[in-house]
C-alpha cells in the first residue's frame, strides 16, 4: 500500500485561509530571501547599476483577464534548475532557516490568487531565460506538462523574476486594497528600517510610520530591549508604551527571519499581560507594545503565526511578564506628555479596526457583567460633589491658564491630584463673568475637549 496525493489538491489551494496580504508576502520572501543569500554578489551589481539596492514592484490590474497581478524583483534570479525545483510542491529549498521555508508559499499562494500563471526569471551571471506557465484547471484535471520556454543568448548582468497571475478567484478593491499596503508596510518594517528593501505597491512606495513612545521626564523614551530563554531557544525584542494610546498600535508584533508573522493591527496580546483573550481596554491594552524575535520557533504554512508546541505560549508569556511588569505598571500611572497636535485622521483600517473593536468590547460578557442599573444621583449631591472639586483645586493650586475671552474671564486649572474616578474636565461658573475649568490630568490631557466645553 502507498500514500499519494492526487494532482487535483492543486485546486485546494484557493480554499487556504490566507489573507492577501499574506498571499503577497509569499513572493516578497523569496525575493527578499533570494538576496540576503546571494547579497555580496547583488549589492556589487546594484553599485554598478546605479541602483539603490532590492527593489520589489507589485502591480495590479483588475480588469484585464480576469484581473492581473505582476510581481516583479531586479533579485538573484533563478536557473532552469533552481526554477524546477521551485515547481515541486512541498520541496523545501537549500536554505530551510530564512523566510523561503517550506517551498509551498509561491504555489499556494499563486493558486489562492489565480487559475493562470507564469514565471519568467533571468539568473545573474548566465545567458538564458527561463519561464514556465501553469494552468491550475488542466494540472487538476491530471495534465501534470507544463509549458517551458527558454531565451538564450542574455546578458550576464541581468537578474530578475517576473510572476504574472491571471483569471484571479477574488477581486481586491475599495478598503482591502488599503489594507494590503497598510499591512505590508507593516509586514517588511525590519528591512525598510535597515534599507534592504525597497517596495513598491500599485505605484506606492511603502514605508513603515513608528509609533510614537511616550516621553519620560528625564526626555529618554520609555522603551527598553529585553532578552530570555525558552526550551533553550533565545528570545529577545523591546518593549515601550506609547505616547498617545490606541488599541490598534499596542500589543507585541512577532518576527520570524526579520519579516513581521503577526502584528499590527492585529497585534500578540499574551493574556499574562493584557488580560483576558483579545485584551480589554484599558490603559496596559493602550499603551503597552513592542516586538518580539521568535526566529527559532516553528511558523504556520502560510507564515501568519507561530505553531506553538507543548506549554511554550505559556512559558514565554511569563518569562516576558517578569521583564516588562515594570512597564505595565508605568503604561497605568504615567502621564500623557503632548508635545505637538496630530491632526492626521485615521486609515481605513485603523477605522475597521476602531469598529471592530467597539462591536466586540459592546457584545461581549464582561460588558454585559459590567453594566449594572443605578438610581442617578440627586442634583443636590452632584452638585455638593462639583463643589468639594472646585473648592479643593481652587484652593491649593494657581491657575494655570488666565484669559479673557470677550467679557469672560477663564481660568484654567490642570491638576494632576485628582483620582482617576474624577470628572476628565470640569467646568463651572462661580461668578457671573468668569468660568472655572479643571482638567483631571491624571486621566489624560485634550485641549480640542476644553474648547468644546467651553463652546458648549
Amino acid at each position: 500500500m502507498e500514500f499519494s496525493i492526487g494532482y487535483e489538491v492543486i485546486n485546494s489551494y484557493k480554499r487556504l485561509s490566507y489573507s492577501p496580504w499574506h498571499a503577497f508576502a509569499e513572493f516578497i520572501d523569496n525575493s527578499t530571501q533570494a538576496y540576503f543569500d546571494n547579497k555580496e554578489i547583488l549589492d556589487k551589481a546594484f553599485k554598478k547599476e546605479k541602483v539603490s539596492g532590492l527593489k520589489v514592484t507589485i502591480k495590479y490590474e483588475p480588469k484585464k483577464r480576469g484581473g492581473i497581478i505582476q510581481i516583479i524583483d531586479n533579485s538573484i534570479g533563478m536557473s532552469h534548475d533552481e526554477l524546477e525545483n521551485a515547481m515541486k510542491v512541498a520541496h523545501p529549498p537549500t536554505n530551510t532557516n530564512g523566510r523561503s521555508r517550506y517551498g509551498m508559499g509561491l504555489k499556494t499562494a499563486a493558486c489562492w490568487i489565480g487559475n493562470k500563471w507564469t514565471v519568467r526569471t533571468k539568473k545573474f551571471g548566465e545567458t538564458s531565460e527561463h519561464k514556465v506557465t501553469i494552468d491550475v484547471n488542466k494540472i487538476a484535471t491530471g495534465n501534470l506538462d507544463i509549458q517551458y520556454n527558454e531565451k538564450k543568448s542574455q546578458p550576464k548582468d541581468k537578474h530578475y523574476t517576473i510572476i504574472e497571475i491571471s483569471d484571479h478567484n477574488r477581486k481586491f478593491h475599495g478598503r482591502t486594497l488599503g489594507k494590503i499596503r497598510d499591512w505590508l508596510s507593516s509586514m517588511y518594517r525590519e528591512d525598510f528600517r535597515k534599507g534592504l528593501l525597497k517596495l513598491e505597491w500599485r505605484n506606492e512606495i511603502l514605508k513603515w510610520n513608528e509609533p510614537e513612545t511616550l516621553i519620560a521626564r528625564d526626555n529618554s523614551p520609555y522603551r527598553k530591549d529585553f532578552d530570555f530563554k525558552v526550551d533553550g531557544k533565545k528570545i529577545r525584542g523591546w518593549v515601550g508604551i506609547l505616547r498617545k494610546g490606541t488599541r490598534s498600535q499596542a500589543g507585541f508584533s512577532i518576527v520570524h527571519s526579520g519579516r513581521i508573522i503577526k502584528g499590527w493591527p492585529e497585534a500578540w496580546r499574551p493574556e499574562k499581560i493584557y488580560g483576558q483573550i483579545g485584551g480589554s481596554n484599558d490603559l496596559v491594552n493602550q499603551r503597552v507594545f513592542g516586538e518580539i524575535h521568535l526566529d527559532n520557533f516553528e511558523v504556520s504554512h502560510t507564515k501568519d503565526d507561530i505553531l506553538w508546541l507543548g506549554a511554550q505560549e505559556e512559558e514565554i508569556e511569563k518569562a516576558l511578564y517578569e521583564k516588562i511588569k515594570d512597564y505595565i505598571e508605568i503604561a497605568k500611572t504615567a502621564k500623557y506628555r503632548s508635545t505637538e497636535g496630530d491632526e492626521r485622521g485615521p486609515n481605513e483600517t485603523e477605522v475597521d479596526v476602531a469598529i471592530a473593536e467597539v462591536k466586540e468590547e459592546l457584545e461581549s460578557p464582561e460588558m454585559t457583567d459590567q453594566v449594572e442599573n443605578e438610581d442617578v444621583p440627586d442634583q443636590r449631591t452632584v452638585k455638593r460633589t462639583k463643589d468639594r472639586i472646585v473648592d479643593s483645586v481652587t484652593e491649593s493650586l494657581d491657575v494655570t491658564i488666565k484669559a479673557k475671552v470677550g467679557t469672560l474671564t477663564v481660568k484654567v486649572y490642570l491638576t494632576d491630584e485628582l483620582s482617576i474616578n474624577d470628572p476628565y474636565v470640569l467646568v463651572e461658573s462661580t461668578k457671573e463673568a468668569e468660568v472655572l475649568v479643571i482638567n483631571n490630568i491624571h486621566i489624560g490631557y485634550n485641549s480640542k475637549l476644553v474648547r468644546v466645553f467651553l463652546i458648549t
